[in-house]
């Protein structure tokens, strides 16, 4: 099934990097879009943002919060309670990230990723699931989550498992909903995006790594936003995105022990910081 036109959509993250190019994705095909992203995100980006929306056929209804704020999601529902018949989709995009073996990230950084990441996910779902299950019309949560909560690639404990637990939380949604809303989880391995300029990174390697297989990745922030989009339209509810994170995903299926050992010998095999 192709994307369609003209819905309405709430995006989180939707300043930047993905969430951006999904924002855009569907403003070009002429939807109504509820965009949220942190208060502390610049005027010119919103104002940015707006224009992408508006020229390219879109409407544009910006929120500026933290997803961790309850009392800011609650107040959007009301909002589009009002102002919307129906809620076609929710992506939850927004996120952070950290690297840092266990023992060595800070607390604080396990506490932000997992919060912004896990917590801003799910209390989006409390907050529109109701009305979506209730209402008439078909509707979509698609879930951005990562390979990395399928894989768990060492010094990324935190962002892993905070991934991994939407990527439980989308299961559980799924198995409850049956259908009604359809629920995708996108898996992506790495890809173009600014998600590592608000990344803290425990080593100078790890730094080093990130951009090497950033540099190195075909994949744009706008063709996974096509990808996962018209998987979540068909009613896809795993996406792996990228030849290489679907093998490992595969392959730790089918021989687990073998995947972790490979993983871990790849990990060992970085230069250290001198």
């Amino acid at each position: 099934m192709p994307i369609p036109s003209a819905g309405r959509a709430i995006v989180t993250g939707a300043v930047s990097g993905l969430g951006k190019a999904i924002t855009r994705e569907l403003a070009g095909r002429g939807w109504e879009i509820a965009t949220v992203d942190s208060k502390d995100t610049s005027d010119q980006a919103w104002s940015d943002l707006e224009h992408e929306v508006l020229s390219s056929g879109g409407k544009h209804l910006p929120n500026p919060f933290d997803v961790r704020d309850v009392d800011s999601w609650r107040r959007l529902s009301d909002q589009l309670e009002k102002e919307w018949p129906a809620i076609d989709l929710l992506v939850n995009a927004a996120g952070v990230g950290a690297t840092g073996e266990v023992g060595r990230l800070p607390i604080q950084q396990w506490q932000r990723v997992l919060e912004t990441n896990l917590l801003g996910t799910a209390i989006g779902c409390e907050t529109f699931l109701p009305r979506m299950r209730r209402q008439q019309k078909g509707a979509r949560v698609l879930n951005i989550a990562s390979i990395a909560g399928l894989l768990s690639p060492p010094s990324m404990a935190a962002y892993s498992a905070s991934k991994a637990g939407i990527i439980a939380l989308s299961d559980a949604l799924a198995a409850e909903s049956q259908g009604q809303p359809s629920v995708t989880v996108a898996c992506p391995g790495f890809f173009q995006s600014g998600l590592l300029n608000s990344w803290h990174f425990t080593q100078g390697m790890e730094r080093r790594e990130a951009d090497r297989r950033m540099a190195k990745t075909a994949w744009t922030s706008e063709l996974v936003a096509q990808y996962i989009l018209k998987a979540t339209f068909r009613g896809q509810h795993y996406v792996v995105v990228g030849g290489q994170a679907r093998l490992l995903w595969m392959l730790k299926r089918f021989a687990p022990r073998l995947t972790m050992k490979l993983i871990s010998r790849m990990y060992h095999q970085l230069s250290p910081d001198a």
